[in-house]
């Protein structure tokens, strides 16, 4: 849910700077569906919906790492468009801790208590959900999610520095890909 300021700063600037939600139609993103599918995979995964919590670890953890290789293909199908690399850099650090890890993304169970999803700390202490607590072993720390919003914020949650590269490059990519084109202002 972080990802939800990042769209709502990045609207906010760029219709501050004279952009458009329609002008980023003129930059209209290639191979969707592989984005898309990579969502719904997450959604499903981790939805709570009992028939999914009764897959076995192994393959849902490839799952996971699926999901994130259709994410990078749709990065690289529309690596030309402004701010898409950048989603991409963080895409990939997030995928290079899940995949190093077992198909799991690391965290600190007592930042998750810090934060709104309280709850979901006991699955992951407990090994379940698309996380898993950081250990001695958990493969570059760094790059896990070892962040959490205050319990305040609304959707407060982990996140990971790939995140924060994710909310920069949507936020660059809705700043500037609002914005009329030359055509368009004339």
């Amino acid at each position: 849910m972080f990802i939800l300021y990042a769209v709502a700063i990045g609207i906010l600037i760029g219709y501050t700077r004279g952009g458009r939600l329609k002008c980023l139609t003129m930059h209209p993103l290639k191979k969707h569906e592989l984005a898309i599918g990579g969502l719904i995979i997450q959604l499903l995964l981790f939805s709570g919906i009992p028939f999914f919590n009764t897959i076995p670890r192994i393959i849902s953890a490839g799952l996971h790492i699926l999901s994130y290789i259709l994410l990078l293909l749709f990065i690289l199908f529309n690596r030309k468009i402004t701010g898409i690399p950048v989603i991409g850099t963080g895409i990939f650090s997030n995928t290079l801790a899940i995949t190093l890890n077992g198909g799991y993304m690391p965290t600190y169970v007592s930042n998750l208590e810090s934060t709104s999803m309280e709850k979901y700390a006991e699955s992951v202490a407990q090994g379940f959900n698309n996380s898993i607590a950081i250990a001695d072993g958990t493969k570059l720390p760094w790059l896990c999610d070892i962040f959490h919003l205050p319990e305040w914020l609304p959707f407060s949650n982990v996140f990971s520095i790939g995140d924060v590269i994710i909310a920069a490059g949507v936020i660059i990519y809705l700043i500037i890909n609002m914005q009329p084109t030359k055509k368009q202002s004339s």
